[in-house]
């Protein structure tokens, strides 16, 4: 294998090793390296460069033009679920060795992940070990930040903005505007994510757990930029980003934008309505607009009841004053009217309940059987 420029997925420095299972002499971390020419090396040291930058989706895309040639490069494949999950290796500074950090959660175990299995099933034996040993490793993690995140209760509103200028170090006037936009949502009862308020208590710890908890649960995002390129800097665009692919599942969920001019929103978004900040009343609007979509929201959410969708006979919630749906495990349209029938039918039966002692039907109580009057477990 002809891979003497390739660089280590963790420190950058170049490999010397030639097998498919090498460590890197600078930082002893064990790197998995495929293919049987050098012609990738290029745009894999690049999309690995950006990686470690948490440039991930960035990467991600670059990860893509290789495996459009060569769909079987098991290291691209396992770069790729590095980029989905966020993985960054950071050196611990008391035993020097690079560990997994993660910058995007998700539900599903990294373990289960299309891309992960893809590379294991493309694998050789040392191969193999590798990728499941990393696995099992960043999965460990992932549970706790799971754990944590499930501890936290849910918010109604994620304000996306950066913080501190990368040139200056001073607080960005972005700073200023999102915390005059918090106090006002905060005021109107709500409960809002605020890093700079919302995580001042989380010193020393991993941020991202709260990050998730609150980017899963936000009903809004306001995603605030007074320059082109606060929008796109690595961790203000990995927040919108999380928040537009879930909203993607969730069509409830809002994303609104802030800015100075509508030619500095990411190009996906310039076709959208924004609040522009020249306006004298920008804040006092976009506050509003946040508040009334959430109240609609919540309306929705209360006047929504438990039913079985007739398609997948999943258990489901729904608008008893609609005709008809979307089922949101499916994707499968069906009468409503139907759904809620099917959901009465099924409490029922999870009501009544069989003697195993007399074998006599009725419904279940906490006293017992009415009939032979012993316990039903």
């Amino acid at each position: 294998m002809n891979v003497d420029a390739l660089s280590c997925q963790c420190c950058g420095a170049p490999l010397k090793l030639a097998n498919s299972v090498c460590t890197c002499d600078y930082c002893g971390t064990t790197n998995i390296v495929s293919g049987s020419t050098g012609k990738y090396i290029d745009l894999l040291n690049r999309a690995n460069k950006l990686r470690q930058q948490c440039e991930f989706d960035r990467a991600f895309r670059v990860y893509d033009e290789i495996l459009a040639e060569n769909g079987s490069y098991v290291d691209v494949l396992w770069a790729q679920t590095l980029c989905e999950y966020g993985i960054e290796y950071v050196q611990d500074p008391t035993s020097g060795r690079y560990m997994p950090t993660l910058h995007r959660i998700k539900d599903e175990s990294i373990l289960n992940s299309e891309s992960f299995n893809e590379a294991v099933s493309k694998a050789d034996d040392a191969q193999k070990e590798e990728l499941k040993n990393s696995a099992m490793e960043i999965a460990k993690i992932q549970d706790a930040y799971l754990n944590i995140a499930a501890g936290e209760k849910p918010y109604d509103v994620f304000i996306c903005y950066k913080e501190t200028d990368d040139e200056t170090g001073e607080r960005t006037v972005d700073s200023d505007i999102a915390l005059k936009l918090y106090e006002k949502l905060v005021h109107y009862g709500l409960k809002v994510f605020f890093s700079r308020v919302t995580l001042q208590d989380k010193l020393g710890v991993n941020y991202e757990p709260y990050i998730f908890s609150a980017l899963k649960s936000a009903t809004v995002m306001a995603v605030i930029g007074t320059k082109a390129e606060y929008f796109s800097a690595v961790w203000v665009r990995n927040e919108w980003a999380r928040f537009y692919k879930l909203r993607e599942r969730n069509d409830r969920k809002l994303m609104l934008f802030a800015c100075n001019e509508v030619e500095d929103l990411p190009s996906a978004f310039r076709q959208k309505q924004a609040q522009l900040l020249s306006d004298p009343d920008a804040i006092e609007n976009m506050a509003e607009n946040i508040r009334d979509y959430v109240l609609k929201i919540m309306g929705e959410k209360n006047s929504r009841v438990s039913a079985m969708c007739p398609n997948c006979r999943n258990m489901i919630t729904a608008d008893p004053s609609m005709q008809a749906a979307i089922c949101p495990s499916c994707k499968k349209p069906f009468i409503v009217k139907d759904a809620l029938i099917l959901s009465e039918a099924q409490l029922l039966a999870l009501k009544r309940v069989k003697c195993p002692f007399c074998g006599k039907e009725q419904e279940r109580n906490k006293f017992g059987c009415i009939f032979c009057h012993k316990e039903i477990p």
